[in-house]
């Protein structure tokens, strides 16, 4: 049964059905420009502006406010700023933490990872369940059969969380969340020293995901 889409990004067009799904959306979205050296992450409606925001970008590109660093060239700035500053060399996008920035990546990135259920691909594994949760795929498949699924895998002891208000949790930091899309991003990321291989208990669950999706979708 697909779930309701009740939280709807106007700038897209676009309804999810979870807040954490919204803001992978925004995050991820080529559509949405976020300051992230704000607080209050204010989403700008293009590049252009969230640019023109910071203080060198008014002094010219010879001028770094955060280091107070003066260089020659332009291209000398730019670099600067991608090996210190968490900026995207793509796009121009600044991010708070190297972490997000190699998240930011993986949207510049290609599609390898195929949806066991249909004939989509994604560029992360957890794209491609978060894509299952919002129940999108032509399988059928939606957020509870994907819970259910990964409590029946024999790895569930795991990831399960004994907190009463998440599902799962991160194998290595035991940081809880509500849902495996969510976890598994964070396996991707650098937060901590969890990964999604073959032998890792949540590239054990994707696996077993994947070939129970499989079976029966065929």
């Amino acid at each position: 049964m697909m779930q309701p889409r009740k939280h709807f990004c106007t700038r897209c067009q676009k309804g999810f059905c979870s807040v954490p799904a919204k803001q992978q959306h925004i995050s991820n979205s080529l559509n949405h420009n976020i300051c992230c050296l704000c607080s209050s992450r204010p989403d700008y409606s293009t590049k252009e502006t969230l640019i023109a925001r910071f203080p060198y970008g008014q002094k010219g590109p010879g001028a770094l406010f955060a280091c107070n660093r003066q260089f020659n060239k332009p291209c000398q700035l730019v670099q600067h700023d991608v090996d210190k500053h968490n900026m995207c060399a793509t796009c121009r996008q600044y991010f708070n933490s190297p972490s997000n920035l190699k998240s930011h990546k993986i949207t510049h990135a290609g599609r390898n990872i195929d949806c066991p259920g249909c004939s989509r691909r994604f560029p992360t594994n957890s794209a491609m369940m978060l894509h299952l949760e919002a129940g999108t795929c032509h399988s059928g498949v939606d957020l509870d059969e994907l819970n259910q699924l990964a409590f029946n895998c024999h790895q569930a002891q795991s990831y399960k969380s004994n907190n009463p208000d998440f599902d799962f949790e991160c194998p290595s930091c035991q940081t809880p969340f509500l849902f495996m899309s969510g976890l598994l991003q964070h396996a991707e990321s650098d937060c901590c020293e969890e990964e999604l291989g073959s032998g890792d208990p949540l590239g054990i669950f994707l696996e077993f995901a994947r070939s129970r999706i499989v079976c029966e979708s065929s």
